[in-house]
């Protein structure tokens, strides 16, 4: 049995113990305890073939990478459409455009706590335009070299850094951070734009299983790819791909083989809520 799912379970038992956050009084003559079950909801934003994603808690915002500039507004915009106004965790997986270009519109319209980013192996505009606005709000980036961990309303984050500063190809793709994002015992992993070099080191891990995959690099075939979608062994797959730049039809199959829903992210906003108790996707 995987580490993730037995604390998923010690969770799941604190919480039928009556040790939720939001337990209240329902009698004056009795109290019970009415356990409230850790749930976040997962979007994946509808933009060309670019990753955004927006992750709400209970009490907590988390965006993973932020698309195109020229769709910056638009994510912007969903976000305040939910009423955020503070995203408590920045998450750039590496500084591709269709990453970061909407990165500056994020930060200059809201309250950030912490920005995770990977190293820079690569100069634009929109790294640039980033890095101009994290600076006016005298924000500074953490550079995940090592695993980092934390926990926010009863969510798991795990960010998986590259192992190296050097890859023979595809520096950028190849240094994305991949999350892990975990609710009791139901996991989405985000695996940036790894390529084999990157998938490599990911197929060395002991624990990158997980229920949901958001199939790396847009979709395209790797020679290890097959052997990825073993390790992860997901249920559901979410990619990020447009009709001018589509997934890799190989992909697609070896996802239908094993069983997998794959959802494309052109087709419009992909909602996920995630829970102890359980999964629903809809678009």
């Amino acid at each position: 049995m995987r580490i993730r799912k037995i604390i998923g379970i010690i969770t799941a038992l604190l919480l039928l113990t009556g040790c939720g956050r939001n337990a209240e009084n329902t009698n004056t003559a009795q109290v019970t305890d009415v356990a409230t079950t850790p749930s976040l909801t997962i979007t994946a934003i509808s933009g060309d073939a670019a990753d955004a994603f927006v992750l709400i808690g209970e009490n907590h915002v988390t965006v993973i990478d932020t698309g195109l500039d020229e769709y910056g507004q638009e994510l912007v915009d969903f976000l305040k459409e939910q009423g955020v106004s503070r995203i408590d965790n920045l998450i750039i997986t590496h500084f591709d455009k269709d990453h970061v270009g909407g990165a500056d519109y994020v930060v200059n319209n809201f309250d950030i706590g912490t920005v995770y980013t990977t190293y820079k192996s690569k100069d634009s505009d929109d790294i640039d335009s980033y890095l101009t606005a994290l600076s006016a709000k005298g924000l500074a980036e953490t550079v995940v070299t090592e695993e980092v961990s934390f926990e926010a309303d009863g969510v798991s984050y795990d960010i998986y850094p590259p192992q190296s500063t050097a890859y023979e190809k595809s520096q950028s793709n190849n240094s994305s951070l991949v999350i892990m994002v975990s609710v009791g015992d139901n996991n989405m992993l985000f695996a940036g734009d790894a390529e084999k070099e990157r998938i490599e080191e990911l197929l060395a891990m002991d624990d990158i299983q997980a229920e949901i995959l958001k199939v790396p690099h847009h979709g395209r075939y790797e020679k290890n790819t097959e052997a990825f979608i073993e390790k992860v062994s997901p249920q559901y797959a979410i990619i990020t791909s447009s009709l001018e730049e589509p997934e890799d039809p190989e992909v697609v199959q070896l996802l239908e083989n094993a069983g997998v829903t794959t959802y494309l992210n052109r087709v419009g906003n992909i909602t996920i809520t995630m829970s102890a108790d359980g999964i629903s996707i809809t678009q």
